[in-house]
């Protein structure tokens, strides 16, 4: 049973943000599916890519480390995943791939969550935005398979 759906955008102006997406889980459900992805994984303006790592040299390693930009190309964009039920922390996904999939029930967790049984009530999942360098795209479907 599909419980959420989202597609959104996400600006470089929200970088080192976090972006709550409430969805309510109802009664009866055993196990909650997450598929995740998100687009593009790479800055592939090079121009504005250097101009970004320069800013980051200087604000990060100063004159102490002699870096060029080259060194720490591509630019990836990351945003990761957290989830909280009812208020409490249920776990991360802290991954590079653009493209996730998770599940949790009360025997199994996808690594980073934790298992137990999946109560009714409000949820957030919590996208972490650590790189956003230009507008990227994503997906968020949250299905639920419910008690036989």
């Amino acid at each position: 049973m599909l419980i959420f759906e989202k597609s959104g955008k996400v600006m470089p102006e929200q970088d080192k943000t976090n972006i709550p997406l409430q969805f309510a889980v109802p009664n009866g459900i055993e196990k909650l599916i997450i598929d995740y992805d998100y687009s593009p994984k790479t800055l592939e303006d090079e121009e504005k890519a250097t101009e970004m790592l320069k800013k980051s040299i200087e604000k990060y390693l100063g004159d102490t480390y002699k870096a060029e930009p080259k060194e720490f190309m591509p630019v990836k964009n990351l945003i990761t995943l957290s989830l909280d039920e009812n208020g409490n922390y249920r776990g991360a996904a802290h991954r590079q791939a653009d493209k996730q999939h998770h599940e949790i029930s009360r025997d199994f967790a996808s690594v980073g969550f934790e298992k137990g049984e999946i109560t009714s009530g409000e949820w957030t999942l919590v996208l972490n935005v650590h790189c956003c360098a230009c507008a990227v795209s994503y997906n968020v479907r949250i299905t639920g398979e419910e008690k036989i």
